[in-house]
């Protein structure tokens, strides 16, 4: 009996065995397409950030000559001329960390000038105040710079990073500096 149902539906099976193989096929093969178009899209982060990290990275040690970890070499000039070094002798175990706070004070006025002191909502490290809460990692930038131009008779909130000398700079990021609660070494 068995048997002569199978052979009436013996069509009907083999179209629905055909289907699940065929259902079958079509799910490993997505499922392994998939896998292989997670794989490259990984292989790919990891590479391009590979690569950022190495663009970013500069190693030196105290005997690298100064002006080979500075790309603006007018700026090393400057921090060289005001602090009496040679600019084609001094070595990292030279500067200091007034000098390098000198060297991004002009780095400052030479990149991010015509930017202002304050940030306009939305702009990003479009000012003075979005940089040092970026690098001093707090949010008291703004304070920092209104009192900073109140006592140095400027207007904050009309003032651009241009209208500060290089020692402003210096002072506010020294402020800044003191000001946060960044871990200190």
């Amino acid at each position: 009996m068995m048997r002569k149902k199978l052979k009436q539906h013996k069509t009907a099976a083999v179209a629905v065995a055909a289907a699940l193989c065929v259902t079958a096929a079509a799910g490993t093969l997505a499922v392994y397409g998939q896998n292989a178009a997670e794989k490259q899209v990984k292989e790919t982060a990891e590479e391009k950030l590979s690569q950022e990290e190495q663009a970013v990275y500069i190693p030196w040690d105290e005997d690298t000559l100064y002006k080979e970890t500075v790309e603006n070499q007018d700026i090393v000039k400057q921090v060289c001329e005001k602090y009496g070094l040679d600019p084609n002798s001094a070595t990292m175990k030279d500067i200091t960390r007034e000098m390098r706070n000198y060297e991004e004070a002009l780095w400052l006025l030479d990149e991010m000038g015509e930017k202002p002191l304050l940030a306009e909502k939305g702009e990003g490290m479009d000012s003075l105040e979005t940089y040092i809460g970026d690098v001093y990692a707090f949010d008291g930038g703004k304070q920092v710079l209104e009192s900073y131009c109140r006592e140095h008779g400027l207007h904050a909130e009309s003032a651009r990073i241009k209208d500060l000398t290089a020692e402003d700079l210096v002072a506010i990021g020294e402020i800044a500096y003191d000001t946060s609660e960044h871990p200190k070494n």
